[in-house]
């Protein structure tokens, strides 16, 4: 049976883990029936590659202005994840 890690710094984003891969999971909530349901994102062989999937994904919920901008802000998030990650 697999297992997750929830960590509030990870929201809306959970890590499934089971003995062969971390799977990226995404919490979708949906506006007008008010619920929630799971979108698998991908699956990674390394914790690490799971991380870098989530700061990837959370890139997308905005437009950027230049190709500068969405660098920095990637390199942004994945340093917040990369502190967490590297703790462990």
């Amino acid at each position: 049976m697999p297992n997750f890690i929830t960590d509030p710094a990870l929201d809306p984003y959970m890590i499934q883990i089971d003995e062969n891969n971390y799977a990226v999971v995404k919490n979708i909530a949906v506006e007008k029936s008010g619920k929630t349901y799971q979108q698998t994102l991908a699956f990674c062989s390394k914790l690490s590659s799971a991380v870098s999937k989530i700061a990837q994904d959370s890139l997308l919920d905005r437009d950027y202005s230049s190709v500068a901008e969405y660098v920095q802000e990637y390199e942004k998030i994945e340093q917040r994840l990369r502190t967490i990650t590297d703790k462990i």
